[in-house]
């Protein structure tokens, strides 16, 4: 059992106990105890305590949970009876586990303060930095188990201003604690010999002698009964013991405990239909001893994904211990973000710091086989460049197919439409959906099953040349049938309107991909999807509104608050359901619940891509790129904490609209990749970061002059990207040529000036030349 925090309607603290497997999302505080001021579990039940300064620790670590989104907190003062000494004894063998499961943990250090006129107090470090260093924080010994065992610790100041993270004052920690940095990052505990661990302990107190020792349990992952009064050398003589029992009688536990089935995108889709004999050769793959990847190939909107998602399922049902993961390849930011749930859902330490590298850490936990059976499924391996090509086309970068992992115990299956990635992914390891993408007899069971009345199937010879002009197609099928039920017409009535869609498809002709075997498919797609857009427009033009500004945007985890707030809600709510009635859309399942209110969809890519060249077409492409970008920067910030949650969804999306070539003005994609990076390094993404700000500087030095106001902050962006990532040099020659132009254009005692100095004497601080920093 676990008590966890939360606020009461009249404003006070209340304690609830959850199961201790499965407790709902919490923040956890870390602090120093002051003898006589903190409040114990009675007076918290009694509502007694308010005027001890342990009562303002757990406002602030219930006040800072709430801004990140978090109802609950744990306080180890008041979360525990410490009056029942078999609670206490669970509590500390169980400590190191409720630290690790924390959304959040926050540092609270009484002993540092920042001055009152230092808003920022990551920019003023100087204020801080002393008092940081010498912090009695970092000399108690359950401390040690509270900086390693969360996946994010922020630090905080008595004033309850932000220091920083784990990651980006890992230098700092890494000489104050002596502990590796491997281990700050979140590697694994394991890793590290038991002396080594040991060791971090040794110039640490503890308020009672056994406490010590007892402070490790959860670093070694040992349980131990407690005694106190046995003195330090006894329960360290019993520790050792019992990690040497350990480390002969098992290896490295299983995450396999965790409650993490499956991260798959949709729910079942139960009117699937056929593919039986794919899905037993699918079913092989997963036996032990075959080959780790497959792929499934064929044209666009044959199915792939269906299948792949179906086979999923099933995977989950036929093996209930094999976790399920679903990763999209269309872009690096998406195949990023599907890493980044993996991790914490697995609660992988560090998945969550400022700077992680998400990619290698999901990459190690799978890789090794303590995770136990595993499946993933790369969705989209359209284009090579993706997979194969290193970050932001950088050739000497890593490649996103150097992050999957390798593991005896994990399987990797991939969807493309490309024989030739198929062969560079797999080899002879795939399996091909051919042209003619399922027999007679499925597809008129498809549209049997997707047919809400079946009298509309009642002519026979109908649904035969239906069938044919799809050619038998699943996606043509399942748009044929929404349409045919959305307005209750018969197979025969939307044969004719798909003849007279033929002309208008003229249109999209010279969008048609090569080699020819696609023009039929992708014809087939555009007519679907004509005779449906033209009926949306007649029936439903918030839908058809909707639908064009999703052209302009990512076509993968669309969340509903992005699009254009028109209509009342009644209208937005009918215009959603009108585009999943007609299947442009499919309701993503959220996996890790992060924002409740929230509804995401995704949009087939031949139905984003037809939606596009509609827009083309008729000369609409660039007003709607225009207005998404606008709704972009509307809810974009310039960085920041406030709403990280919401904004971070909305960010591929901006990242996508930057890079069409030729319809967005250049104005707005600097605006844009402005916020685009500082949000990237409120996240910790600083490479992307300096990416982006790069992009913005050249730019702005092109068009607004080397010395205009935006050009300098610019600098300063690009400046404090490098720095974030230990590039100190270049950092140091950036803020130089930044300071030297904002001394010319300002004068020295300009504040921007003052600013910049700080700058370039913080980078000059962390090479270690004090005496020009001061």
């Amino acid at each position: 059992m676990i008590r966890l925090l939360k606020r009461s309607p009249s404003g006070d603290f209340e304690l609830i106990s959850f199961n201790n497997d499965d407790p709902p999302p919490y923040a956890i505080l870390s602090h120093t105890w002051t003898e006589g001021q903190e409040v114990t579990y009675n007076e918290l039940v009694a509502g007694t305590g308010k005027d001890k300064a342990g009562y303002d620790k757990i406002r602030f670590c219930m006040d800072r949970a709430a801004e990140d989104g978090l109802e609950y907190s744990w306080v180890d003062t008041c979360c525990i009876d410490k009056s029942t000494s078999d609670e206490l004894s669970t509590a500390i063998n169980s400590m190191f586990r409720w630290y690790q499961r924390a959304t959040k943990c926050y540092v609270y250090l009484s002993d540092v303060q920042v001055p009152d006129e230092v808003t920022d107090a990551q920019a003023f470090r100087i204020t801080w930095e002393g008092a940081f260093q010498r912090s009695r924080w970092f000399t108690r010994g359950w401390t040690l188990q509270e900086l390693l065992a969360p996946a994010t610790v922020e630090f905080f100041s008595r004033e309850c201003k932000r220091l920083g993270s784990r990651v980006s004052l890992e230098q700092e920690i890494h000489k104050i604690t002596k502990i590796p940095i491997r281990a700050l990052r979140g590697q694994s505990l394991t890793e590290f010999d038991v002396e080594e661990r040991m060791s971090w302990v040794v110039k640490r107190t503890t308020t009672l002698k056994e406490d010590k020792v007892y402070c490790l349990l959860g670093i070694f992952r040992v349980f131990l009964p407690l005694i106190y009064g046995e003195g330090e050398a006894y329960a360290t003589l019993r520790l050792r013991e019992e990690i040497q029992r350990r480390q002969e009688g098992r290896g490295i536990e299983s995450l396999q405990d965790l409650t993490v089935s499956s991260l798959l995108p949709f729910p079942r889709n139960e009117l699937f239909t056929g593919r039986e004999d794919q899905l037993q050769f699918l079913e092989q793959f997963l036996l032990p001893n075959t080959h780790r990847r497959m792929t499934i190939y064929g044209l666009g909107g044959c199915g792939k994904s269906a299948l792949a998602l179906e086979f999923a399922y099933r995977a989950l049902v036929r093996h209930t211990r094999r976790l399920v993961f679903w990763v999209p390849a269309i872009s690096q930011e998406n195949f990023k973000l599907a890493y980044r749930e993996i991790g914490i859902r697995l609660r992988i330490p560090g998945i969550a710091d400022d700077n992680a590298d998400i990619k290698q850490l999901v990459k190690d936990a799978l890789s090794s086989d303590s995770t136990g059976h595993w499946l993933m499924i790369v969705d989209n391996a359209d284009d090579l460049g993706v997979l194969m090509g290193g970050a932001g086309g950088n050739l000497g970068s890593a490649r996103l197919h150097d992050y999957l992992p390798y593991s005896n115990r994990g399987k990797i299956l991939f969807t493309t439409r490309s024989r030739r990635v198929a062969g560079d992914l797999t080899q002879n390891h795939a399996l091909e959906l051919h042209d003619m993408s399922i027999a007679k007899a499925e597809a008129r069971q498809l549209l049997a099953r997707r047919i809400s009345k079946p009298a509309l199937l009642s002519n026979e010879k109908a649904v035969n040349k239906l069938l044919e002009i799809l050619t038998y197609l699943p996606l043509a099928i399942v748009q044929a049938a929404a349409f045919m039920n959305q307005n209750n017409i018969s197979v025969s009535g939307y044969i004719s309107l798909l003849q007279k869609a033929g002309t208008e498809n003229d249109l999209f002709g010279e969008h048609f991909e090569d080699p020819s075997r696609y023009r039929e498919m992708e014809s087939t797609i555009a007519k679907t999807w004509y005779v449906s857009f033209d009926q949306i427009q007649r029936q439903d033009p918030l839908a058809a509104e909707y639908l064009s500004f999703m052209a302009c945007i990512d076509r993968i985890n669309i969340p509903q608050s992005l699009l254009p707030p028109k209509g009342s809600l009644v209208q937005q709510a009918k215009a959603i359901g009108t585009l999943k009635g007609y299947a442009f859309i499919t309701e993503r399942q959220q996996a890790l619940q992060k924002l409740e209110s929230e509804t995401f969809f995704d949009m087939h890519r031949l139905v984003h891509m037809a939606s596009e060249w509609w827009l083309d077409g008729h000369d609409e492409q660039k007003a709607w790129i225009a207005e998404a970008a606008a709704r972009l920067k509307e809810l974009i910030p310039y960085g920041g904490y406030e709403r990280k949650e919401a904004w971070t969804t909305y960010l591929p999306h901006a990242i996508h609209m930057t890079r069409l070539d030729g319809t967005l003005d250049d104005i707005t994609r600097a605006s844009l990749l402005d916020r685009i990076g500082r949000c990237q390094a409120s996240l910790g993404q600083y490479s992307a970061a300096e990416t982006a700000h790069r992009q913005v500087l050249s730019w702005r030095e092109k068009t607004l002059g080397k010395e205009h106001d935006r050009t300098l902050a610019s600098m300063n962006e690009v400046g404090q990207a490098l720095s974030d990532q230990g590039k100190y040099e270049e950092a140091e020659s950036m803020n130089r040529q930044t300071l030297a132009r904002y001394e010319k254009v300002l004068g020295a005692e300009h504040p921007d000036t003052l600013t910049s100095m700080s700058n370039l004497a913080l980078v000059l601080g962390r090479q270690g030349k004090y005496e020009e920093a001061e």
